[in-house]
């Protein structure tokens, strides 16, 4: 009889053990993430994919190259062959082995080459160094059967748009990421404040209908500069008013130091990436020189510039306007969707490459450069960063494209933005 009563006691004890020790804790393991915005599978935010896969190189914080699946690599033919050495014993999800013939990362123009089963070459019709970049794509099999810690178990599309993806640690430790994606930043605002998800991230702003979360005791807030996005002026330099180098200067140089809304930025490239330079012309905002440049430029006088901006960063342009203000330039706002054909001035975000090379941008010969900005010197040293691999070689060089785009200021480089994320404690 006692024996049974301990029997009953501890199987009791089991249940109460299981259900108020172990079960709270692998349902801790489970993450409900939310984003905002409309991605396909391979154009899932980096920290999804890089979870899921990785390349055979990895680009590091500072925009250098590091190895991943391979574990070395050399550079030959002057640029246009790149040799890589595939690690051994990296299994993809679905248990196939990663080697040369598994290897499935295939880019315009560039012809590929099985050497051995661990060793393949790259070749390009012409050289380019941030090919190195490139090969940090995440490297999938079949069925989006990835190398990383996390495997996909689930992929809900909506119109060939992911809705949700669901990750589950390949080692089975119970550790999984339900992930899904909003719309809009309010409809994953929304979805965070009625318990969808406990993670909300990449927000803009951290109040959810007029509520700031900050005073929120269940949620805690991460913030953090997001610089791959530069907000950015682009003056049309084909303008008869903006092709002059003093107004554009003018136009910068009143502008604070400070922004609310991002870090303060000063050049296109990152100040996290070894690449950045602070050139002597780097930093400068001062109202009394910009009112001494515009005062000196008479065609300005009864002016008014127009300013192109896309609704959600009216906001911006009006800050903007303010400022111009105080050094007597009058301006009027016109909203636009995506970037129009033409514009006299644009306020737009742009994309940063983790490579320094912004041939597209500022290249006077590509159909890209929409603020229609030449200069030899900058088409020079576009070409030569871009064709040539020595790292050193390349600082200085995209040291000196700073140090005379700044200088030229074709266009005005406003602020690196600030994100956040919404944890529920």
């Amino acid at each position: 009889m006692i024996s049974l009563i301990f029997g009953v006691i501890f199987f009791f004890a089991i249940i109460f053990i299981i259900n108020f020790y172990f079960l709270p804790r692998i349902q801790k393991k489970v993450q409900k993430i939310g984003y905002w915005g409309i991605y396909r599978t391979d154009t899932l935010p980096h920290e999804i994919l890089s979870d899921i896969s990785y390349g055979l190189t990895k680009v590091n914080p500072d925009g250098t190259v590091s190895p991943a699946a391979s574990y070395s690599w050399q550079i030959r033919n002057n640029g246009k062959e790149y040799v890589f050495k595939i690690k051994k014993g990296q299994y993809f999800h679905n248990n196939d082995e990663l080697t040369s013939k598994s290897l499935n990362l295939n880019f315009k123009d560039v012809r590929k080459e099985i050497i051995d089963n661990y060793t393949v070459s790259f070749f390009l019709k012409e050289p380019y160094s941030p090919f190195l970049v490139s090969l940090s794509k995440p490297i999938f099999a079949l069925n989006f059967s990835g190398l990383g810690i996390f495997k996909v178990t689930k992929v809900e599309l909506n119109g060939g748009f992911v809705k949700k993806i669901i990750l589950q640690n390949k080692k089975g430790s119970g550790n999984k990421k339900i992930i899904s994606f909003y719309p809009t930043e309010e409809a994953l605002k929304t979805a965070f404040a009625l318990g969808e998800i406990d993670v909300a991230q990449a927000l803009t702003d951290v109040k959810i209908k007029g509520s700031d979360t900050q005073a929120w005791t269940n949620t805690q807030i991460g913030k953090r500069v997001d610089y791959s996005r530069l907000f950015t002026i682009f003056y049309n330099n084909a303008d008869s008013i903006l092709s002059n180098k003093k107004t554009r200067q003018a136009l910068s140089f009143a502008l604070p130091d400070k922004m609310e809304r991002g870090e303060r930025a000063y050049s296109p490239i990152s100040p996290k990436s070894a690449f950045f330079a602070k050139t002597p012309n780097y930093g400068i905002s001062d109202l009394d020189i910009a009112r001494s440049l515009i005062n000196s430029e008479k065609e300005i006088k009864n002016k008014t510039f127009e300013i192109s901006v896309n609704e959600e960063n009216k906001d911006l342009a009006e800050k903007i306007t303010s400022y111009w203000n105080k050094i007597g330039v009058k301006t009027k706002i016109k909203l636009v969707s995506g970037i129009p054909g033409s514009f006299q001035i644009l306020i737009y975000p742009i994309m940063l490459p983790h490579d320094p090379d912004q041939y597209a941008l500022w290249h006077s010969g590509q159909t890209n450069n929409i603020s229609k900005y030449k200069s030899m010197r900058i088409d020079k040293l576009l070409e030569d960063g871009r064709s040539i691999t020595d790292a050193e070689k390349r600082v200085n060089i995209y040291s000196d494209f700073q140090k005379y785009l700044i200088d030229d200021s074709p266009a005005t480089f406003v602020y690196f933005p600030y994100v956040y994320t919404l944890s529920r404690r």
